[in-house]
């Protein structure tokens, strides 16, 4: 009776037809059953009165067909039909569930009643028809609590309401929430929340007794509305829970008076013990029972037909191992364009990619629409893991497109499986966060500022994109002299920016090579990562992450989950000790066994830099440097050599940069004498001043430019192409956007909302005019004031959020994460993470709320080993 989808019940179909002659009532014309099916009608399965003059029909035929005296059964799998095939199945006398226990599983306050009377540990409720009374009932159990739909499945329209603030637009939608087909019980329930992992049970029911076949965990998202977003089966017995879920599954089963079926039950493990969720009387969805098969050679589907023909069915597993199913969802609300699955069904351990949705389809995230999916990716394996690491991989290969304007993804909540994993339901609200990385030294070294309340995960598929990716644009960027400009540097620097006391001294103070050290700006979009600079040479922040980072070893919930991920936290400062040892090598500069690292910022900037500064000493006291903090105005000269605070400066570790060096006698009367000395061998300069050359928003314009195509390869411009926002220096020019030619100005002058204005060779936000947070008059002035000079125009970045553990309670918090990605050694090397609450903001910084963080990552390539 009833067949549905066919993504999620054609494994079901299939299974029965190698065993039996499927006739099929269905509520419409047959489609994707066609091959599975001998006979069909088309009736309303959901009343008994139509349903069975077909399956009289059907049953007269195949009677006539059939001699040799096969039984007939009546089987379903579709929660719609169920009340209707237990009601018929009594009227002609067919083994089935009973029909009252059928509508005992179908109406959730039923279900409460009788495990209530039957005295099974309960779950707090309230059933109530008004707003009024869900208030009412909310107060005298306690926030927070749950409110259901009375009569839907599969965790449709559950909501969570953390305080009465909350409440009445929850009940609003809660008692708003249908599905077609499905008749709507009247009223809604208020239940106490319950905390914990949750399961599902599928288990066989024969005279009376249920016997639990496969157990699910299951993965919620959405919060707070309990969206079903995988399961994972594999072997329970062992768990400490085990024996308290099979009891509380069988006398729940006779509480019901289900004595007859395929089952499926859901379950809260709480601290203070198990709790029944909801009892189905049919095959579990999602694909569950196909887990099962896959999982231990169970098939539940052809159990259940065995029971339906008066036999009793064979549950002996043919292996035991484990299988997972992950369902994908847009990562905002719109219109599916199409659905790229890349190769995620090549990846091993991945049995199956089921599209869930094709183009056209309106996918609606809750609670505007139930499952929302756009694709289900299904993996075996022997263990957890090796599911897990497969789904992950397989994951990273599928990209939705969704159409409408590129501003419905500003904020949307897109967050990969391992920040999933960590946010997950099946772990305490209290293990989320890391207060250890809120101490006053981290503030000190953040510049006062606070720091996010846990760390942000970066998967091995994205580690291994941006190493690629950045390493690719970093070569790219250093070829710009010879591809544009026949090799003249000086021609490239005055391009970009510099005046000609900047070219001299960027000249002058060039090193013999640029050291392979990069920082990339980056937000996260829908379709992927976007560079916002790249900033190259020593001058970099990111570097103080490590120390950052390191207090959170002291928190043994994260540490427990960092193993089980197989996280890890680079060591910035040690790769740069590295490199720097090496270029000093290869330099012929013979550094003592414990140099004196002058860390030296532009006398104007060191107020503001010498915090992080004096952050990172330890670190470089840990490498073997004896690590000083100072401006280039401290330097003293003894006979040219170089000295700081009384010792001789053995390496200068640069952090200014030229474009801090005004066009005036200071600039040379500072950097002057430090050249000298580096020339005359008395000292090491750690990258060179024309490292900045590359590293500048001028040279990503240079890339960018369509007139420059030419000088590149297919592959070079496809990098740009995916990295690199559409970005042009700010002329009075005719320019290509997007497939059109325009004259730039007006184009800019009428587009503030897309474009930001940046000078070419600051960094972290410094001068930047994002269009859309000015109005129309200012923008105009700044565009005005800027025509022709070192600027550059950028299509603005529209960078999704994920969640943090919320400061004040339960729940969470969506924060826009600002990505600075540090690159060294050709290696990715961690990362400066900024995050604030607010997706419209124009630059995230310290100085407008955002908060500071570090990134763990996973080990090894994806699908590799640690």
């Amino acid at each position: 009776m009833g067949s549905r989808l066919k993504a999620y019940r054609e494994y079901a179909m299939a299974s029965l037809a190698r065993e039996y002659d499927i006739s099929l009532v269905t509520s419409q014309d047959l489609t994707w059953e066609k091959p599975y099916v001998s006979a069909f009608r088309i009736a309303d399965t959901t009343r008994a009165e139509t349903l069975r003059a077909a399956v009289e029909e059907l049953h007269a035929e195949a009677a006539e067909a059939d001699r040799d005296g096969s039984r007939a059964g009546l089987f379903t799998w579709d929660e719609l039909s169920l009340i209707a095939t237990a009601r018929v199945a009594e009227e002609l006398g067919l083994p089935h569930l009973s029909a009252a226990a059928a509508e005992a599983c179908r109406d959730k306050y039923a279900t409460r009643s009788l495990l209530d009377r039957a005295g099974l540990p309960g779950v707090r409720h309230r059933l109530v028809h008004s707003a009024a009374e869900a208030s009412a009932g909310a107060a005298e159990i306690g926030y927070p609590v749950v409110l259901k739909p009375r009569s839907l499945a599969g965790s449709m329209g559950v909501t969570l309401v953390r305080d009465a603030s909350e409440l009445a637009e929850a009940y609003r939608q809660v008692a708003g929430t249908a599905f077609p087909g499905i008749p709507t019980e009247q009223g809604v329930l208020v239940e106490e929340y319950l905390t914990g992992p949750e399961i599902s049970v599928d288990s066989c029911v024969v005279d009376g007794e249920a016997e639990p076949v496969f157990v699910a965990r299951k993965r919620l998202g959405f919060d707070p509305f309990f969206e079903e977003v995988g399961h994972l089966i594999g072997p329970w017995r062992h768990e400490a829970w085990a024996e308290e879920v099979e009891t509380l599954v069988k006398a729940a089963h006779r509480a019901l008076g289900v004595d007859r079926g395929i089952t499926h039950t859901e379950i809260r493990l709480t601290p203070s013990g198990c709790r029944l969720i909801e009892l189905n009387g049919r095959l579990g969805g999602d694909l569950i029972p196909y887990l099962g098969t896959l999982a231990r050679g169970i098939d539940l589907t052809l159990a259940g037909a065995a029971l339906a023909a008066g036999r009793t069915p064979d549950l002996s597993p043919r292996h035991e191992g484990c299988a997972e199913v992950r369902f994908l969802y847009p990562p905002h609300d719109g219109v599916l364009e199409r659905l790229d699955l890349g190769h995620a069904a090549e990846v091993p351990g991945v049995t199956d990619v089921v599209p869930l949705a094709g183009p056209g389809d309106e996918l609606l995230l809750p609670p505007q629409a139930l499952t929302p999916r756009t694709a289900a990716l299904i993996a075996a394996g022997p263990d957890e893991r090796a599911c897990t690491t497969a789904l992950d991989r397989a994951e990273a290969e599928i990209r939705p497109v969704l159409g409408g304007s590129p501003l419905d993804g500003l904020g949307a909540l897109m967050e990969n499986p391992v920040t999933r994993r960590y946010l997950s339901t099946e772990r305490e609200q209290a293990d989320m966060v890391v207060p250890e990385l809120r101490n006053e030294w981290n503030s000190y070294g953040a510049g006062g500022g606070k720091a996010l309340n846990r760390p942000v995960f970066l998967d091995a598929s994205d580690r291994v994109t941006l190493e690629a990716d950045l390493n690719g644009l970093f070569e790219l960027l250093t070829t710009i002299p010879d591809r544009l400009f026949d090799g003249d540097r000086r021609a490239f620097a005055r391009a970009v920016g510099m005046t000609d006391t900047q070219v001299d001294l960027v000249m002058r103070g060039a090193g013999r090579r640029m050291p392979a050290m990069s920082r990339a700006d980056m937000y996260r979009e829908p379709g992927g990562f976007k560079l916002m600079e790249l900033n190259t040479g020593s001058s970099l922040g990111g570097w103080q992450m490590g120390e950052f980072s390191r207090p959170a070893d002291r928190n043994r919930a994260f540490q427990d989950f960092v193993h089980a991920e197989r996280l890890t936290h680079p060591d910035p400062i040690g790769r740069i000790a590295d490199v720097l040892r090496a270029e000093a090598a290869d330099a012929g500069f013979d550094l003592p066994a414990r140099p004196v690292l002058a860390l030296t910022e532009w006398p104007d900037g060191y107020t503001y830099t010498k915090p992080w500064l004096d952050f990172v000493v330890p670190d470089w006291l840990r490498h073997g440097f004896d690590a000083v903090v100072c401006s280039l105005a401290e330097f003293e000269y003894r006979d040219g050599v170089p000295h700081v605070h009384g010792r001789k400066v053995d390496v200068v570790y640069r952090i200014f940069l030229p474009g801090e060096m005004a066009d005036e006698q200071r600039s040379r009367d500072l950097v002057d004498p430090l050249l000298d000395a580096v020339h005359a061998g008395h000292t090491f300069l750690f990258a060179g001043l024309d490292c900045e050359l590359y590293g500048n928003k001028g040279s990503l314009a240079m890339l960018s430019d369509e007139r420059n195509r030419s000088a590149f390869t297919a592959d070079e411009l496809a990098l740009v192409e995916r990295i690199l926002p559409w970005t042009r220096f700010l002329r009075d020019e005719t320019v290509h956007r997007s497939g059109a030619t325009v004259d730039l100005l007006p184009y800019v002058l009428a587009n503030k909302d897309e474009l930001a204005l940046k000078p070419t060779l600051l960094y972290g936000g410094v001068g930047v005019i994002p269009g859309w947070t000015v109005s129309q008059e200012e923008w105009e002035e700044h565009i005005r004031g800027a025509v022709g000079g070192p600027f550059v125009v950028q299509q603005r970045v529209l960078p999704v959020a994920e969640r943090f553990a919320a400061e004040d309670g339960p729940g969470f918090t969506r924060m826009v994460v600002a990505y600075g990605v540090l690159m060294v050694g050709g290696s990715y090397a961690g990362m400066l993470v900024r995050g604030t609450p607010d997706p419209r903001v124009g630059i995230v910084s310290m100085s407008n709320g955002a908060q500071i963080g570090c990134c763990y990552h996973v080990t090894g390539e994806p699908g590799g080993e640690a």
